[in-house]
């Protein structure tokens, strides 16, 4: 029984890592607005950076789950830069934060 619970420890600590790795992403992306190829290849920057972050803290469902989440806020972030009527502003810089 001790063994099952230091293992929960252990996975419930790799898992307080991973979303600690996921607060702290900072990101500074560039793309053409006008450019549906820049805005995705934007997208799939910050994607890969996320990959490669969490790269080994892969797994867990809760950690996959938060991952998505991020992925989307960064993307939704993305496009809403993208479809401003902001023309000075082509570089986006996302801090982002669970709650």
């Amino acid at each position: 029984m001790t063994e099952n619970a230091e293992t929960l420890f252990v996975a419930s600590d790799d898992i307080a890592t991973a979303l600690n790795l996921l607060e702290s992403i900072e990101l500074e992306i560039g793309f053409d607005s006008d450019d549906p190829e820049s805005i995705e290849q934007a997208i799939l920057a910050v994607e890969e950076a996320i990959n490669t972050r969490l790269s080994g803290h892969r797994g867990d469902a809760r950690i996959e789950s938060a991952i998505l989440r991020v992925k989307l806020d960064f993307r939704c972030a993305i496009l809403d830069q993208a479809s401003s009527d902001e023309d000075e502003a082509e570089f986006i810089n996302c801090i982002h934060t669970l709650h």
